[in-house]
């Protein structure tokens, strides 16, 4: 009874991940602020993080904490991990990025690659700092994912055949290619 018009989730934590691995060639302390527990596109996507990680072979060591694609949540537990367990050498959040972005900076932690959502706030930040060392890729769901439920919703209720699950592909962009009026505004 349910249409799920939506993106890889797992997919998309294989990419950050793949992404973290290409530019934390070593391994490391990777920070993971995840999403809202309990959700699949949490499990999901924490689930594509952690396969990845662990297949690449390489030392990593993840901390997680639970942000709940909330700025003001994420900026604290990411302060909190920062306190405790920084610094790190890589950083993927699920969403709240922003305030992740902003914790790093109160807590002068250096700058490090960090794998984050398709936020505009995040991007913006992203291409600021990206000359003082903040290195991003940021991926997930485009825009236009809402207009399209809302199209397969009306298509459904108007008695067409739709299908159980659309998969869209996923929006990327990842530095040096964040440009302002393109990828965020």
């Amino acid at each position: 009874d349910a249409v799920n018009v939506d993106v890889d989730q797992k997919g998309l934590g294989v990419l950050w991940a793949k992404w973290l691995i290409d530019h934390v060639p070593n391994g490391g302390k990777i920070l993971e602020v995840r999403g809202v527990a309990g959700t699949s596109v949490d499990t999901d996507r924490h689930a594509g993080i952690a396969e990845t990680l662990k297949a690449s072979g390489k030392p990593f060591a993840v901390t997680e904490v639970v942000g709940k694609w909330d700025d003001g949540v994420a900026q604290k537990a990411a302060a909190d991990a920062f306190a405790t367990n920084g610094p790190f050498a890589g950083i993927t959040v699920q969403g709240g990025d922003t305030g992740v972005v902003r914790a790093l900076m109160d807590a002068k932690q250096p700058f490090v690659p960090f794998a984050g959502e398709t936020e505009n706030g995040f991007r913006k930040l992203c291409a600021d700092y990206a000359a003082d060392g903040l290195k991003c890729t940021s991926a997930g769901t485009g825009p236009a994912q809402v207009a399209v439920a809302i199209k397969v919703a009306i298509a459904a209720l108007e008695g067409q055949v739709v299908p159980q699950s659309i998969k869209f592909p996923t929006a990327v962009v990842s530095d040096p290619d964040f440009k302002k009026d393109a990828n965020y505004f």
